[in-house]
């Protein structure tokens, strides 16, 4: 499956699925601004909570064997974020095949694009420390919560 043609990663209207972040002091760096780790720390808290919410509980299925490995990230920092605030981070399926995903990320502080993500996910077998296919239950969650998604 890949995403829909429609899908412009600068535009807020094309994420799916949102959580908001805090934006703490200790996520700021000596020049003032928030740091590219506390950055990642958004981009993966919108990842956990998306997976969790499409399996129902965080390592759901095959009796908590399964989790979420990070295999790849890219990511763009376009905009300087600063104490206090929060940003709103955007989440869209852009592949999803039969043990990975490929998500777009946007982290948006007022309204204004601040960073692009691509992150490829690996489902994950936590006892035979292999992929494993995404769960059927959880693929549908995934996909009606971060969708849409068109055949390929």
């Amino acid at each position: 499956m890949t995403e829909s043609a429609d899908f412009n990663e600068r535009d807020a209207a094309s994420y799916r699925y949102w959580i908001e972040e805090k934006i703490r002091f200790a996520d700021l760096d000596p020049v003032g601004h928030v740091n590219n780790n506390a950055i990642g720390v958004y981009l993966e808290s919108a990842r956990v909570t998306l997976f969790a919410d499409a399996a129902g509980k965080m390592y759901g299925g095959r009796e908590g064997r399964q989790s979420w490995v990070v295999a790849r990230i890219e990511v763009d920092y376009l905009k300087e974020m600063h104490y206090p605030g929060t940003v709103r981070v955007g989440t869209r399926i852009e592949k999803l095949g039969n043990s990975s995903i490929v998500v777009r990320q946007g982290v948006f502080k007022d309204g204004e694009l601040a960073g692009l993500a691509r992150v490829i996910g690996v489902c994950f077998d936590m006892q035979e420390r292999k992929s494993m296919r995404i769960p059927d239950g959880q693929r549908e969650g995934l996909v009606a919560l971060a969708g849409p998604v068109v055949q390929d």
